[in-house]
């Protein structure tokens, strides 16, 4: 292979002269990238303001909810005894609760000192309920049987228990002597009691409440929750009672030493923090669109979406939606009204005092001031939905994101074709520069021949 070195026979400076020359050659190149880059800062842009309009939006979906403006919370007297919690269906007033007993599962267990003898045979888990008298009567579909061959183990014993998904389960305990097959069922309730009914080497495993033998050791009947809500006696199977008091959720831990009285009252906080997200959203959004269409006389420094129709336009629809007042509501008709102001820069600003008053006075419907009442959009409501429509697929911001990056994949094509050019255009001042290299180098050699001859005359 030929090495050439371009400069050597002329002692020009042929690199130098080819990168001087390309990087002229370049400059439509670089405008065209920053151009790019222009492009790709907007789309960046978008993508902010588009991120903050989706936390904005989000946060009017919560105001348009009812059970944001009726909340409630709840309070025990004893809550040693029990927990209680409250929806937006509950009504507010106060409750006397006093809790007999907790539901239980029945619990079974074998002998605490001998070990059970486990062999060939079945054992039928039927699940029901006793009567007062010991009585069992099956619940329906409600028994299943298991079978073990001969030298099968505890082990074996209590995975079909588990495997046959009967309403019960078993565990193995060591005692610290032998080791006790305990059988529970899986939920409480005296309609989940279970009798068990063993043959062969299983007849040991057998149980059955209203016998003087049951076999198994008893160590806890199954038995419904009892309580009383204002004197009213309740009977439930689970201790989380749900659907005694409508939207009130009681927790039952153990019994009460008497009567203790629940107390269901509004709870405003959810809506005042609702609110304040709403106002928080609405000010990152305002901010960020101020940012990024500001332009500093001084600096003559703009931001990257300085002259944007599209920011004009959500600017707009933004203060359309929430600065005229809402004809049709039948109480508060503007934000003013709930304590919420704009500042000259566009913020929003919420009056803590306002709109507590505000929110406590059944008069104003701040509810319906931000949801609607069916008939009329709230303020939260149009909001959801201008924004909805903007953000949509065929909304303000996907049409202009959708343009942006077009215009960015047009450029990718021409710095494509302008950077082969380029390539080009290197090869050929390099192929021009050798020749001339070349032809510089051979005229030096002739050069220096007639100088030695004219030297010899």
């Amino acid at each position: 292979m030929a090495i050439s070195a371009a400069g050597v026979g002329s002692g020009l400076d042929v690199a130098s002269i080819i990168n001087q020359l390309m990087a002229v050659e370049r400059q439509p190149l670089a405008r065209l990238q920053d151009q790019q880059k222009s492009y790709q800062s907007k789309l960046s842009a978008f993508g902010q303001v588009q991120s903050a309009m989706s936390k904005l939006q989000d946060a009017a979906t919560a105001l348009t909810k009812s059970a944001t403006f009726s909340a409630t919370k709840a309070s025990a007297g004893d809550t040693k005894a029990f927990t209680v919690s409250s929806g937006a269906s509950a009504q507010t007033g106060s409750y006397g609760i006093e809790v007999e007993q907790l539901a239980r599962a029945q619990r079974v267990a074998s002998s605490a000192t001998t070990a059970p003898s486990v062999g060939e045979g079945t054992l039928t888990i039927s699940l029901g309920r006793y009567a007062e008298d010991g009585s069992f009567t099956a619940a329906a579909d409600g028994e299943k049987t298991i079978s073990l061959a001969a030298g099968a183990s505890l082990s074996d014993l209590r995975a079909a228990i588990n495997d046959a998904d009967a309403g019960v389960s078993a565990q193995i305990i060591n005692n610290g002597t032998i080791d006790q097959l305990v059988i529970s069922s899986k939920d409480t309730g005296a309609a989940q009691a279970f009798r068990l009914s063993g043959t062969g080497a299983l007849a040991g495993f057998g149980y059955d409440a209203g016998n003087a033998d049951p076999g198994l050791a008893t160590i806890q009947s199954a038995q419904d929750a009892r309580l009383s809500i204002d004197g009213l006696a309740i009977t439930r199977s689970s201790n989380t009672v749900s659907d005694a008091i409508e939207g009130v959720t009681l927790s039952l831990v153990k019994p009460t030493e008497g009567e203790t009285a629940v107390t269901v009252a509004r709870d405003d906080d959810t809506a005042k923090k609702a609110i304040d997200e709403f106002a928080k959203a609405y000010n990152e959004l305002n901010t960020l669109i101020r940012s990024q269409t500001s332009y500093n006389a001084e600096t003559k420094k703009a931001g990257t979406l300085n002259g944007d129709s599209s920011m004009r336009s959500i600017q707009s629809q933004l203060r359309t939606a929430l600065g005229n007042p809402i004809s049709g509501l039948s109480g508060a008709k503007m934000l003013s009204d709930a304590g919420i102001s704009f500042k000259t820069d566009g913020s929003m600003s919420v009056d803590s005092t306002k709109l507590t008053e505000a929110l406590a006075d059944p008069s104003k419907k701040i509810g319906e001031l931000f949801a609607g009442n069916g008939t009329v959009d709230g303020f939260a409501k149009s909001m959801e939905t201008r924004l909805k429509g903007m953000l949509g697929t065929d909304g303000l911001l996907s049409a202009r994101t959708e343009g942006i990056n077009s215009t960015i994949k047009s450029f990718d094509l021409r710095i494509e074709t302008m950077e082969a050019r380029l390539v080009k255009i290197e090869a050929r001042y390099s192929a021009q520069f050798t020749a001339l290299d070349a032809a510089m180098s051979s005229m030096n050699t002739t050069s220096a021949f007639l100088t030695q001859q004219f030297a010899n005359l």
